[in-house]
């Protein structure tokens, strides 16, 4: 396993502006009859032919799969509204000035840094052509993917609305025909073993209780010599001394999970212990929590405009709880108890 930190200041090649513009229309702050959230349940109704729905494994992990499928279904309309379809962190220079950073400009940037990371290949003959987007919120990174190396892209949610919206979205920017969603358990995929030659999680792992078997998945659906991008949110490394984290970081992060569906948090190092007992090969990771930095603020910022305030209060009780732990956020990433974390490997020829 090797530790590296890495960062790129090229200009992104894929910018998805004119994409952005040619998307159905999203709600305005008035919010008419046709709100995001009908509009998405009548896309969901519309794309059930591609909708499978798969049980969670854990024996008690049903109400956190509902939990999750709920807290998502309800608060992309205000992700969306807000930011548009990239529901993830973006990366930053550490100096960056939160207001003025181009954040949907960020959120490409960490798309491409993680590639570079991977070291995957500009080298077409070597690109992946097969890609499964595990916990794909709104598709963007599937649809961004398929567009950057022509590749078929499978991704999968817990949320019927966010797979119907997101079949939407690749209806509307010409991707049908190589990008698909549905509904999925990441603990159970839909999937033949070997099948892609990349497996990309951004930010879906801090929501599994069964970290092994994540890992497990993840490597199983790797066709031989296949990368696996793990971009996520993890607890801090313990201290040499140190048997567990200290009582007010437990209480900061349980605080937390309660607000945003998370089970126990994992380490950076529990991830790669996991790969390792899989022989997974060309183990490495970074440490990037100073790169998502201004992310949080800028979330923060984005709600107490009008427009956030409106579309916040119309997203409903369970988002406006998951918005009020934003400063819990902030402060987590400030002491150190959360680092964001990038873990690529690669699957055994």
């Amino acid at each position: 396993m090797t530790s590296v930190f890495h960062a790129c200041h090229s200009p992104l090649p894929y910018f998805p502006r004119k994409c952005q513009r040619s998307h159905p229309p999203r709600p305005s702050v008035s919010f008419p009859s046709s709100s995001f959230s009908r509009r998405c349940q009548s896309d969901a109704r519309f794309m059930a032919t591609s909708v499978k729905t798969a049980a969670w494994t854990t024996p008690d992990g049903s109400a956190l799969q509902d939990g999750i499928s709920e807290y998502f279904d309800k608060s992309s309309g205000f992700w969306e509204d807000i930011w548009g379809d990239h529901m993830h962190h973006g990366f930053y220079d550490p100096d960056s000035n939160v207001s003025g950073t181009d954040h949907i400009a960020a959120q490409i940037r960490m798309i491409e840094e993680s590639l570079r990371f991977a070291g995957i290949s500009e080298d077409p003959a070597k690109q992946p052509k097969r890609i499964v987007d595990v916990g794909c919120g709104l598709g963007a990174s599937s649809r961004y993917l398929a567009r950057k190396y022509g590749a078929e892209c499978q991704g999968f949610t817990l949320g019927a609305v966010q797979a119907g919206r997101a079949n939407v979205l690749a209806k509307a920017e010409g991707l049908a025909d190589k990008v698909s969603f549905q509904v999925a358990d990441a603990l159970n995929q839909p999937f033949p073993d070997g099948q892609f030659d990349l497996v990309w999680s951004m930010e879906s792992g801090e929501h599994m209780p069964d970290k092994a078997k994540f890992v497990n998945e993840l490597a199983r659906v790797a066709a031989p010599g296949g990368t696996i991008i793990i971009v996520t949110e993890c607890r801090r490394d313990l201290g040499p001394s140190e048997k567990s984290l200290q009582p007010w970081e437990k209480k900061l992060l349980n605080r937390i999970c309660n607000a945003f569906y998370l089970p126990e948090w994992c380490s950076t190092s529990d991830y790669v212990k996991l790969l390792q007992s899989l022989s997974l090969q060309d183990i490495k990771v970074a440490d990037w929590s100073q790169h998502v930095a201004p992310f949080w603020p800028a979330v923060k910022r984005s709600i107490l405009t009008w427009k956030g305030f409106i579309s916040l209060l119309r997203s409903g009780l369970k988002t406006i709880k998951g918005a009020l732990m934003i400063p819990l956020m902030i402060q987590g990433h400030q002491k150190g108890v959360i680092k964001y974390a990038i873990i690529t490997c690669r699957k055994p020829e």
